[in-house]
């Protein structure tokens, strides 16, 4: 997926994003990071095709992802959005299955494929065994992985993920991850997602894009371009990289 000149603006006033230009490898995880209001959930938000740009394009196999009929960009990417809702009494397995709905027709049934696709789905994500449970009687980080479930019903190459770790507590955080690496790693997926986290991102990625105003500063390997000298460019934090044996690079702020 490249993105070439992009640039947004939801009021047409003062852009979100200007002139970005980035790349996102096939079958790498990418993290996009950056202050608050940097624009990092706007530029997944363009390159999902939920805003559309004032300028510049975003191509998806060699073909800019504004000629693609809904249906057919949902069989190629699926997000995860920050925020999700459904009604609790959906059991898991029926809001998974929601996930088939980029294959399907208005009065399509649920066929073999689609039953093969949510087995594969709640499998992926260690949900089985509650496929038959709602969604009121699940926590945090079970629901987060049925909104995961859900998208990988859609059975596409490229996953976005929008903060998959708010609202959840240092367990579910990591178990979210661990589960976003396995999918990248077994079933090679491509994973582009947004992450407050930095030490997170850092273990998590195999590249990192690093926004700040509506811009993207810096791509790349995140020991190649995590430095203190970063931090305090970006966030106007005082830092200090450590390489410890087990965690590996770590970023421990200092001060302001």
């Amino acid at each position: 997926m490249d993105i070439k000149q992009l640039s947004f603006s939801y009021d047409k006033k003062k852009d979100q994003l200007m002139g970005i230009n980035c790349q996102f490898q096939h079958g790498k995880i990418t993290t996009i990071i950056g202050p608050n209001g940097c624009g990092k959930s706007t530029l997944l938000g363009v390159m999902s095709q939920n805003y559309m740009p004032h300028s510049g394009e975003v191509i998806l196999d060699g073909k800019a992802i504004a000629s693609y009929k809904p249906r057919e960009l949902a069989q190629r990417l699926a997000v995860v959005h920050q925020q999700n809702e459904a009604p609790l009494d959906l059991t898991v397995e029926k809001l998974t299955s929601f996930g088939r709905m980029a294959y399907k027709g208005l009065f399509s049934g649920h066929g073999e494929e689609d039953e093969k696709a949510v087995d594969w789905a709640l499998s992926c994500t260690n949900l089985l065994e509650k496929r038959g449970v709602t969604l009121d009687q699940l926590s945090g980080g079970e629901k987060q992985r049925v909104w995961i479930a859900m998208a990988l019903a859609q059975q596409t190459q490229i996953l976005f993920l929008d903060e998959p770790t708010t609202f959840l507590d240092i367990y579910y955080q990591i178990e979210v991850l661990e589960l976003v690496k396995s999918l990248n790693v077994s079933h090679g997926l491509t994973i582009i997602m947004v992450l407050h986290d930095i030490n997170q991102a850092i273990r998590y990625s195999d590249e990192i894009v690093v926004m700040k105003h509506g811009r993207v500063e810096l791509q790349g390997a995140p020991q190649e371009i995590i430095t203190a000298q970063t931090i305090q460019s970006v966030y106007g934090v005082q830092s200090i990289i450590r390489q410890d044996e087990e965690a590996g690079m770590i970023v421990l702020p200092v001060g302001i």
